[in-house]
């Protein structure tokens, strides 16, 4: 499926997370390096899980999914993470559906993030394993300190014309390399 890549701010957004177990950990994880307010519902939950949850809820109700930014259905029962796609997608709730791409209506890409760098791969679905080997690829050709270039073409922005200014951040960009 192609896919319109799309970044947005998480920080202080709450997101529901349906499930305890090592995925949900591992969404957790990607979801809590942008800031967002975590909202675990399980009965059981990773203790490390735990830690990164804002809230703790026994079990998903649907009205946990009210002032969601987006919902994760991160379990093993294959049922309730249709009931969880459902109702969002009843709700105008954006979804990502571990288990079944096709009740998505978004995925996480593979990230590599350095500072203020962010560079995401996605498959639409297709193959998260490909995903996860272009994110290898890519990041091993990355310049070390990445960060660095962004934060000095970031105090020249603005400073040029458009023009110049592309042409500066690609030669600050090679120089570094």
């Amino acid at each position: 499926m192609n896919c319109f890549p799309m970044m947005i701010p998480l920080e202080g957004k709450r997101v529901v997370l349906v499930g305890g177990g090592n995925v949900a950990l591992r969404k957790a994880e990607k979801l809590r390096l942008f800031g967002a307010k975590i909202a675990v519902c399980a009965p059981v939950v990773l203790p490390a899980l735990a830690v990164l949850a804002d809230e703790k809820h026994a079990r998903y109700q649907k009205d946990l999914l009210f002032g969601a930014a987006f919902a994760v259905a991160a379990t093993d029962d294959r049922a309730l993470n249709a009931a969880v796609a459902e109702d969002c997608n009843r709700l105008g709730i954006p979804v990502n559906s571990v288990d079944a791409p096709a009740e998505c209506s978004f995925y996480f890409p593979a990230v590599i993030t350095e500072g203020d760098v962010t560079v995401a791969v996605s498959t639409g679905g297709a193959s998260p394993a490909l995903a996860a080997a272009l994110k290898r690829y890519i990041a091993s050709r990355l310049p070390e300190n990445l960060n660095e270039i962004c934060k000095r073409a970031e105090t020249l922005r603005g400073t040029m014309p458009a023009e110049e200014y592309a042409a500066a951040v690609q030669k600050l960009l090679e120089d570094e390399s």
